[in-house]
């Protein structure tokens, strides 16, 4: 994969911790410094190691045995897994949540429970950049900055214009779509 395909599958799976850090500040009474930087480095270290660990889960010896014996299952297995996580993504989107804005304190094991639960679908990524032999460390390193990224620019969004994260599910699932278009284009057109 080359580079700009890897940030734009980063940048896809960090609109999904957009849609809950926006919440966030939409229910905060003012933004604390430290508390964004914690927030920053929970959300970053949860998806990068989540991605991280897909990744590891495409060296298990049997699954390397049937990609590496059908080449041409790794890409098919990444576009489905992109596809997946985009059509999931946009559904999200779709649903309507009701969200109540009150001001209210967030809590660090609220944050880590859904720092945990977002990086779900980067376990999944994490296994198609396996499966397409990507640069880990480009991988790693772009989460990392794309998803401290993102949580700030959230926290503050939310804290100014309240809760948005409609938009940013739909921008992550076409992102998904576009990284699985993509991948069809490089490998089998």
């Amino acid at each position: 994969m080359t580079i700009p395909e890897i940030i734009m599958v980063c940048v896809g799976l960090s609109l999904d911790v957009f849609a809950v850090v926006v919440c966030y500040g939409a229910v905060l009474l003012k933004i604390e410094r430290s508390r964004l930087i914690k927030m920053c480095i929970i959300y970053s270290i949860w998806q990068s190691m989540a991605v991280y660990a897909g990744r590891l889960i495409t060296y298990i010896p049997g699954i390397m045995n049937v990609v590496g014996g059908i080449r041409a299952f790794a890409e098919i297995f990444t576009v489905l897994i992109f596809s997946v996580l985009g059509a999931f993504m946009i559904y999200k989107g779709k649903k309507k949540d009701n969200f109540v804005e009150r001001l209210s304190d967030v809590t660090y094991k609220e944050v880590l429970i859904t720092a945990c639960i977002t990086c779900i679908d980067a376990v999944l990524a994490g296994m198609g950049f396996g499966f397409m032999n990507a640069n880990i460390f480009y991988v790693m390193l772009s989460m990392l900055i794309i998803t401290a990224l993102v949580v700030i620019i959230a926290l503050y969004v939310g804290y100014r214009m309240g809760e948005q994260k409609t938009f940013a599910y739909f921008c992550g699932g076409i992102l998904f779509f576009i990284s699985a278009v993509s991948v069809i284009i490089e490998y089998y057109i």
